[in-house]
């Protein structure tokens, strides 16, 4: 989408929005209560965060943070306090959601000369995943089973793909939950992450979709940096198993040029240029707990698209898009040839402020 239609439908971004939720009730439009800046951090594999700044609250005579209604900040905005962020344009009723989570940490500041502020953070509903050490068992079981599971116990929708090998045993050893499941994702090449509408994604990511925005340098694009190196970079995975059936090895193989969504040369590519010897390229070899050959490619595949992302990154600011998240793509140009191209992100920071709205943004890409 160009971003001149985006500006037809955010009134030319004249007017950013934002609100607080507590259930049905707006915080500063029911609740009386101020919000003067607003921050939500959306990260693929970990749990997204979120904070926000209460200020002229603070009443002097009861040496405490009063709502307009009267009410204690404290009680209402408390350790466990279900928050859902909405961030766009307009009004505030209809602005998209952000996040939705709750509240883990409370500041206060009590400065020298000011009117003392709250600030408030907390985490979206993955957060729960991450506390606390659980140990279960999945007999002939796909990874994609357990994943259903864990979402059902933690109370959360469920956005999960189905994987294919079925295992004759899944173990969770004395792992969180995210840690559990952050491993099942890494092995299959999936993206690990919950949503705004509290759904658990556990997929194949989003790389190959077509972007959701163009943004070009100067045109709405207020920076961006890029950096391709191939520090760390390989040109073939080899991943060794064993066939308890037979007793026989395998070896599960992918090479540079393989990599999911590539467009232009991946790392491992540039790197065959000038190492043509093909016994002298860098190899990554693995051993794994893999026991079929279809798993062991698999596997290799994953890691040289793991590897492969780290080849090309960078990091932008635009003016403030609720339509950048992670697992999306967004496509970058007026920044010559090589760099202007779609990039996935893996990142995005909506803030909103008294300076306005701005977003920044993570991205990688396995070529250029």
């Amino acid at each position: 989408m160009e971003l001149a239609a985006l500006a037809k439908t955010y009134g030319d971004f004249y007017a950013p929005a934002f609100a607080v939720r507590l259930g049905r009730d707006d915080l500063m439009r029911d609740l009386l209560v101020t919000v003067s800046q607003i921050e939500v951090d959306l990260v693929l594999g970990t749990a997204s965060r979120f904070s926000f700044t209460v200020s002229d609250c603070y009443s002097h005579q009861q040496h405490a943070f009063m709502s307009g209604r009267e009410e204690d900040v404290l009680k209402i905005l408390t350790f466990g306090a279900e928050v859902d962020i909405y961030l766009g344009y307009g009004d505030a009723k209809s602005t998209p959601i952000a996040l939705s989570g709750f509240i883990t940490a409370i500041t206060t500041t009590f400065p020298e000369g000011a009117s003392p502020e709250l600030s408030f953070a907390g985490y979206d509903y993955g957060f729960p995943m991450t506390m606390g050490k659980n140990s279960r068992t999945w007999s002939d079981a796909r990874d994609s089973d357990a994943a259903h599971e864990i979402a059902s116990f933690n109370n959360l929708g469920a956005v999960i793909e189905t994987t294919n090998e079925k295992h004759a045993q899944i173990e969770q050893n004395q792992l969180s939950d995210w840690e559990f499941l952050k491993m099942l994702a890494d092995r299959n090449k999936f993206e690990l992450y919950v949503d705004e509408h509290r759904n658990l994604h556990f997929a194949k990511p989003n790389d190959c979709a077509t972007a959701i925005v163009r943004l070009a340098y100067g045109e709405g694009l207020l920076s961006f940096s890029a950096e391709a190196n191939l520090s760390g970079q390989i040109s073939r995975v080899e991943v060794y198993g064993w066939n308890h059936s037979n007793k026989e090895s395998f070896i599960g193989r992918a090479s540079a040029g393989e990599e999911s969504c590539l467009t232009g040369k991946s790392g491992g590519q540039y790197l065959n240029a000038f190492v043509r010897d093909a016994s002298k390229r860098p190899t990554l070899r693995i051993r794994q707990p893999v026991f079929t050959q279809a798993e062991a490619d698999e596997r290799a595949k994953a890691a040289l698209d793991e590897r492969a992302k780290q080849f090309l990154s960078g990091q932008g600011e635009t003016i403030g898009l609720p339509e950048i998240r992670p697992d999306r793509k967004v496509m970058i140009d007026n920044l010559g040839v090589k760099f202007s191209k779609s990039y996935y992100v893996q990142e995005a920071t909506h803030r909103l402020d008294a300076s306005g709205y701005r977003t920044r943004f993570k991205v990688k890409e396995p070529g250029l």
